[in-house]
């Protein structure tokens, strides 16, 4: 036991001294960290904020379920055992004929005129509104609720719901496959400057490797040093994200507060995922960029 520490306090100087002797290549090292999780921050930020917006929007989706006026109470009766026991249906409320002009009073404040006279003789139906799980089921719970007795039509705004469905599943795929294009071109710039890295002190290399250090010796260090920098990297990239994210969503919310409703993700929403993310991604990459660069050092 005594004998691991030691040797875990050895390679931890020994990982320390090198980045200091090497200070220039470890800063240029650490910059690219940096750079490249910044740029994949910003997009995983947008990707994120496109998402908790469609899914608000999908969250206000709701079903507007027109009762005829020669409805019974019993088919009244039934209809409330469907949307009771229906898994899809999340939440559903009455509204009356009385409800229903006074919605519409509201919405036509500035046409008080032709709603004169109405409230004697009112034509507006009773319904039920109902929202649901699943937004992708709206279109199944409308064909139940259409077909059933007692019920004259339904509204939920097809055209747009349907749009907004096509909008989600091709921000998804698309958020996906550019995530994958960054990760892979951030994984690269990462690599390849910590492999510039190794290069550097490739004389270094062949001297331990002649005086007999083993390979073990000589890559552990080397490894460690990789993971030091890519986790500093990825914990500056992280404040720098952070910080943008505070000030961009603070100048943003601003410009769109005319719009009621309207909400980003709160930084504690999004943040958390994205420096988790971060963290582990600098340091498997620093620690695998330089323990493959070093492998080809250690085989001559």
């Amino acid at each position: 036991m005594t004998m691991k520490i030691h040797t875990f306090k050895y390679f931890f100087r020994d990982t320390v001294r090198s980045i200091r002797r090497n200070s220039l290549m470890s800063i240029a090292s650490i910059v690219s960290v940096i750079a490249a999780l910044v740029i994949l921050g910003i997009f995983l930020v947008i990707a994120l904020n496109i998402q908790h917006i469609t899914q608000n929007l999908e969250d206000e989706l709701e079903l507007k379920v027109f009762l005829k006026q020669e409805i019974t109470q019993e088919q009244r009766q039934d209809l409330l055992t469907l949307m009771d026991n229906d898994t899809r249906i999340s939440s559903y409320r009455y509204e009356s004929k009385e409800e229903a002009l006074k919605n519409m009073a509201n919405s036509l404040e500035k046409y008080q005129g032709i709603l004169q006279g109405l409230e004697q003789d009112n034509p507006l139906p009773e319904s039920y509104i109902i929202k649901i799980y699943d937004a992708e089921q709206i279109k199944e719970v409308n064909e139940s609720m259409t077909s059933y007795k007692g019920v004259d039509y339904v509204n939920y705004g097809e055209g747009y719901v349907e749009a907004l469905m096509r909008f989600n599943r091709f921000a998804n795929l698309l958020s996906l496959a550019v995530l994958v294009i960054l990760t892979g071109i951030s994984f690269f710039i990462i690599y390849n400057t910590i492999k510039l890295t190794v290069f550097s002190r490739r004389k270094e290399i062949s001297i331990m490797k002649y005086v007999g250090a083993t390979n073990l010796y000589i890559r552990v260090p080397f490894v460690a040093e990789g993971a030091v920098l890519g986790l500093t990297g990825a914990i500056l990239a992280i404040l720098v994200v952070r910080n943008l994210y505070y000030y961009l969503l603070g100048a943003a919310m601003g410009q769109f507060s005319l719009f009621g409703g309207f909400s980003f993700a709160s930084p504690q929403t999004i943040l958390p995922a994205i420096s988790i993310y971060f963290l582990v991604y600098g340091l498997v990459v620093g620690a695998a960029g330089s323990m493959f660069s070093i492998t080809k050092f250690l085989d001559v």
